[in-house]
């Protein structure tokens, strides 16, 4: 498959995928959206990538929505009712990467603002260079938070920094960032992707597919659930099935040898997977 603006290189278990606009800042338009829903799908359904990174070409990593042509969004409907209003692009990106079975690691090279910052959010890693900076500049374009970052946003930095970066819209330099938790490290530019390279490769190498998928989205879907015996009652099932493959016998084995796990599963054989969240 062959995208316009993006670059999906494949090696080694890992999928990389690079917003490649850089004359644009990686600035995201209506195909940007498309075939980020397109690229993501096709590493998460592909049995041979463990990982998925992310990052931008060029000195941004993504400066929100094209607003070269003016906000050509789709909009219209009734928004006092809901009926007729189209789906925000931006939240139709971050609810699929909500859903990945496959780990994300954000590699933020350089300015991250509006749909660049809200777009990070549902990654599971996000390491930043010294450079990157962020920005949910909504309330200084006239328009609000997108891409489901009303909910993402204050579980990772809370709501008091949510608030204070929703309401201001100010840039955000990376520290502040790492210190409010958006970030888990700060790297210098030219150590940003192989840092992001050696936690994936590490999860290649080391862990067992179907246990982090399961993981995964346990941590993610858990954190709506309105008490711990939701998370009991799905733990169990996850537990009970995951015991039952060999991969569970291998870990085991492996630790008692002293030598690293051969992992053999493979999600696409793990059909419990598939929303068995929402089924408790």
């Amino acid at each position: 498959m062959s995208y316009q603006d993006l670059e999906y290189e494949k090696a080694a278990g890992i999928v990389t995928i690079w917003l490649n606009r850089p004359e644009k800042l990686n600035a995201a338009r209506k195909e940007t959206h498309d075939e980020l829903l397109a690229a993501l799908s096709r590493a998460d359904e592909d049995d041979d990538v463990r990982v998925v990174v992310v990052s931008g070409r060029g000195r941004a990593f993504c400066a929100g929505t094209d607003l070269s042509g003016g906000f050509s969004l789709p909009s219209g409907g009734d928004p006092a009712t809901g009926e007729g209003v189209p789906a925000d692009l931006g939240g139709r990106v971050t609810l699929r990467l909500f859903d990945m079975r496959k780990p994300v690691i954000g590699a933020i090279n350089g300015v991250a603002v509006g749909f660049g910052a809200t777009f990070l959010l549902p990654m599971d890693v996000r390491f930043a260079s010294s450079e990157a900076r962020f920005g949910f500049v909504f309330s200084r374009r006239g328009i609000v938070a997108e891409s489901c970052s009303s909910w993402f946003l204050p579980r990772l930095v809370g709501i008091p920094t949510a608030l204070d970066w929703m309401i201001t819209g100010r840039l955000i330099l990376a520290e502040e960032a790492l210190k409010a938790g958006l970030v888990q490290k700060v790297l210098p530019p030219d150590h940003l992707l192989a840092e992001a390279m050696t936690l994936a490769q590490d999860i290649v190498k080391q862990t067992a597919p179907v246990s982090v998928a399961v993981n995964r989205q346990l941590l993610w879907k858990m954190m709506g659930a309105d008490h711990p015996r939701i998370a009991h009652a799905l733990e169990s099932r996850a537990l009970s099935a995951t015991l039952a493959h060999p991969d569970s016998a291998e870990g085991a084995r492996s630790f008692a040898e002293k030598r690293p796990a051969e992992f053999r599963g493979r999600i696409s054989e793990a059909a419990f997977i598939d929303g068995w969240w929402a089924k408790s």
